[in-house]
């Protein structure tokens, strides 16, 4: 009795122990999003309960599927560098994630004759569209995967969790509406800023954070550029455009708010609390719903 008292007392030590170094080191959160941000890719994610009317007009006709839908996150690699972005001749993949049960999901598609089921040496199976090149399938509980192009290329991705993108700006990320990072990009889309291609040559990143406001949008924007004379040439860019529209729509500004609102600092340049236009957010819809599906 004394030896089975003493393990027992030892392995619930060991217990303590162990839940006390797992508290003390608790992992940061991963988002499938983190894994997508490769050089001259474009990633995308949005909060699909707050953005819910851009949601279903991406995915037409597919009611019960976005309802069901919290988050979706897009890569787009673009495979030339024509400016502004367009929807041809990119590589997309994306994740959905929600109320998405990978049974019973993947066993309705498999009754589907639009659909081909294929799978892989590894065992991997998903579903192909018979008129188009798109491919996708539930990866696994409540997480919708789809692709333009290898299913199975998409699947490792998002399997191996590589967080391109660092912990706090993956959380400014997934606190915000819309989304949209880029590194090294060669292109970009139209978004409304004024933004020449040389321009986005000569970026290293531009983080772009979308807020929603009742029914008005605030952009926040972080973009380092290759040098700190650069960043200065951006920000009297950009801030020209942008007094160009103010004075155009009749809009009265301070010069004290626009010092707030574009700021450098060495190689990075800065938006807080921009105020978008509809023509703006109506470019951004646009693109989304274009690349989405």
């Amino acid at each position: 009795m004394k030896g089975i008292k003493g393990i027992l007392v030892a392995s619930i030590t060991i217990l303590l122990f162990t839940s006390c170094t797992s508290l003390g080191r608790k992992a940061k959160p991963y988002y499938y999003f983190q894994g997508m941000a490769k050089p001259n890719t474009i990633v995308m994610t949005v909060d699909a309960k707050a953005e819910n009317a851009l949601v279903v007009s991406a995915f037409k006709g597919m009611e019960e599927f976005t309802k069901r839908a919290d988050r979706i996150s897009v890569s787009l690699t673009p495979n030339g560098d024509e400016y502004p972005l367009q929807t041809k001749d990119l590589s997309i993949y994306g994740v959905v994630q929600g109320d998405y049960p990978k049974f019973l999901i993947n066993t309705g598609m498999m009754y589907s004759s639009a659909l081909t089921r294929k799978e892989n040496s590894d065992g991997l199976s998903w579903f192909e569209q018979k008129d188009s090149d798109l491919s996708f399938s539930v990866a696994k509980n409540d997480t919708f995967l789809f692709s333009n192009g290898s299913y199975a290329t998409a699947y490792d991705a998002m399997k191996q969790e590589v967080p391109y993108i660092d912990a706090t700006t993956a959380s400014m990320m997934v606190n915000t509406a819309i989304a949209v990072y880029a590194l090294e990009p060669e292109t970009f889309f139209d978004f409304g800023l004024g933004l020449p291609v040389s321009a986005i040559k000569q970026m290293k990143s531009i983080l772009l954070l979308i807020g929603k406001q009742e029914d008005s949008h605030t952009l926040d924007a972080y973009i380092t550029m290759d040098s700190a004379k650069l960043a200065q040439t951006l920000s009297q860019m950009v801030r020209t455009g942008y007094l160009a529209r103010l004075k155009k729509d009749k809009v009265p500004y301070k010069i004290a708010d626009l010092m707030k609102m574009f700021l450098i600092q060495d190689d990075l340049f800065t938006i807080k609390g921009m105020k978008l236009s509809e023509e703006q957010m109506d470019m951004l819809k646009q693109s989304i719903t274009g690349f989405v599906i």
